[in-house]
């Protein structure tokens, strides 16, 4: 918007030859601006719709530049052009709000579900795929493609990267090599600056303070680079001493004293040997290029037998497992429930482990992690006992002692290792059902989240009634407090919220959960109704005894018909 707008919009409106009757060319030079003032981009507005000026002079018209002044016509209020947000494409336009997390915009409209698909294939949503399209487009134009702790930053997988780097180099020229090569000037002048911001602060450089015959005057950096070297030598000299003294301790005693961790060489993070670099390759479980092309039935139905499977045989080691004799037990002198939470424990440990085995990569990528796009049906079984993180196992493991052990106690060995496993694995299967109805593949899940939530929900509604109390102390008996099933309903909503609610990055598999809390609160109904048909049975077979029987019942079951 012109600023000169309304003031010439006054002037070309009043009647300049009643202030200046006898100066045309006053007139004129009002006019004129007038008229190069009204421009077709601009946004003014002036009353006047047409304008006649007629200058007599001795009867007669005067002509302008061949213009009739009664020819002469302004007309405003019409806008032809739209500002819009351009497309930025050279590293020297870039916003100083630009933020590498956010991106920049790669054209005026976001892509639809349609052209997502074609770009990145299958499971891939508009919202995500917009994003990542935004977030390669500021890299471009940043000239961070090749920086590391970008990479790191925005943890956009490589085959995904690269597709939109495709697309965007066909359809959005940038020129990346020169945006680079300004971003490291800017950044060699910005540590330039910073250098000699410090030397000044320090006392170190002065500009013209001195009297000096170097008509430049000293250099700031010079001075940071003699007291670099200086600091340097002062460091080798103490590992020299050090390495010295080890040397001889060495020659004395055969064995070597331990290192200063001020006099240790930081060393740097080297390639990957051959060998890993084979056992890396050998360990994807395909070309990752995209996921295999199946209908949801076909993605599913393999997986479905698993857990089926899992779930009855479960159910047969109830009706026929046998408790062992004490003499019997690995450790006697442990209580049952404690033995059986322990060698959970110790088995996911040892999962752990094996991930950090270089030649077990493939075989572990194949059985104990759940990845939609890619279906291996076994690991239903296996992701229930696999974690990847040390303090994903530590979570998992604490909640499963507390609560596990009580659960234990209640249900006994056999159901509780049908309802930790049954648990486990319709979790991870309503889990990958969710990825699999919502097309998205390209993620993965695995942790005993599943199993440790049925536990939990088992437990808590086999006891719904009895108040809900930490390590049986806190709250007092006389303060408010709530029930089991209350806190069983509230991890519930807590876990469906998470569910539902859209989230740019997904980090805890809710429907894992909830698809536990829902086998355990199945299986512990089971249980209640059995304990039922069970007392029923017994009341009415004592019904059926005589006195004498029951007598003889009662002493057995106390024990004194030993």
């Amino acid at each position: 918007m012109n600023s000169l707008g309304p003031s010439l919009s006054r002037i070309s409106c009043l009647n300049s030859r009643t202030i200046f009757q006898t100066c045309c060319k006053v007139d004129s030079l009002a006019t004129r601006l007038a008229q190069r003032s009204a421009r077709a981009h601009s946004n003014w507005t002036a009353p006047c719709i047409e304008r006649r000026i007629n200058l007599r002079r001795a009867g007669s018209r005067r002509v302008w530049n061949g213009v009739t002044p009664s020819k002469l016509t302004f007309q405003h209020g019409t806008r032809t052009f739209a500002s819009s947000r351009r497309i930025i494409t050279k590293f020297q336009d870039l916003p100083k709000t630009y933020d590498p997390k956010v991106g920049l915009r790669f054209r005026d409209t976001s892509l639809v579900q349609d052209e997502i698909r074609t770009i990145f294939g299958e499971g891939m949503d508009a919202e995500k795929g917009n994003r990542v399209m935004r977030l390669v487009q500021g890299r471009r134009v940043a000239g961070t493609l090749e920086d590391p702790e970008i990479t790191r930053l925005l943890a956009i997988e490589e085959h995904i990267q690269n597709r939109a780097l495709k697309w965007l180099r066909e359809s959005v020229p940038v020129d990346e090599v020169q945006n680079a090569g300004q971003r490291a000037e800017q950044e060699l002048q910005d540590m330039e600056a910073d250098a000699l911001a410090d030397s000044e602060r320090s006392g170190l450089y002065a500009p013209n303070s001195q009297k000096t015959s170097d008509v430049y005057g000293k250099s700031g950096l010079d001075a940071i680079r003699k007291r670099k070297e200086r600091k340097l030598d002062q460091m080798e000299k103490k590992r020299e001493r050090e390495m010295s003294q080890a040397e001889e301790i060495r020659q004395k005693t055969g064995t070597l004293s331990r290192v200063n961790p001020r006099g240790a060489v930081e060393l740097e993070r080297s390639e990957p040997s051959e060998k890993m670099k084979y056992y890396i390759e050998r360990g994807q479980i395909s070309e990752m290029n995209k996921p295999q092309e199946m209908s949801a039935f076909q993605r599913l139905f393999p997986s479905a037998m698993v857990v089926l499977g899992t779930m009855l045989a479960m159910y047969v080691f109830t009706q026929v497992y046998t408790p062992p004799k004490n003499s019997a037990r690995l450790w006697p002198d442990m209580p049952p429930s404690a033995a059986t939470i322990a060698g959970i424990i110790l088995s996911n440990a040892i999962i752990l482990l094996m991930w950090r085995i270089p030649p077990l990569y493939r075989f572990m990528n194949m059985n104990f992690i759940t990845v939609p796009g890619y279906i291996f049906p076994f690991s239903m079984i296996g992701s229930a006992l696999s974690h990847q993180a040390p303090i994903h196992l530590l979570v998992n493991m604490a909640i499963l002692w507390f609560v596990g052990t009580r659960l234990h106690e209640e249900v006994g060995r056999a159901n509780f290792l049908a309802i930790y496993l049954s648990c486990g694995v319709m979790g991870n299967f309503v889990s990958l059902t969710s990825y699999v109805v919502r097309n998205l593949f390209i993620t993965s899940s695995l942790g005993a989240s599943g199993a440790v939530s049925g536990v939990v929900g088992a437990y808590l509604w086999l006891n719904a009634s009895d108040k809900v109390t930490l390590f049986g102390v806190f709250p007092p008996k006389d303060w408010p407090t709530f029930s089991a099933l209350g806190l069983l309903t509230l991890l519930i909503i807590s876990d469906l919220y998470g569910a539902l609610r859209k989230h740019k990055v997904v980090r805890v598999d809710h429907w894992n959960h909830l698809g536990g809390y829902a086998t355990g609160i199945v299986t512990a109904e089971a249980l209640n109704h059995q304990y039922r048909r069970r007392l029923e049975r017994e009341k009415e077979r004592r019904k059926s005894m005589s006195v004498g029987e029951k007598i003889m019942d009662s002493i057995k079951k106390t024990g004194g018909g030993k």
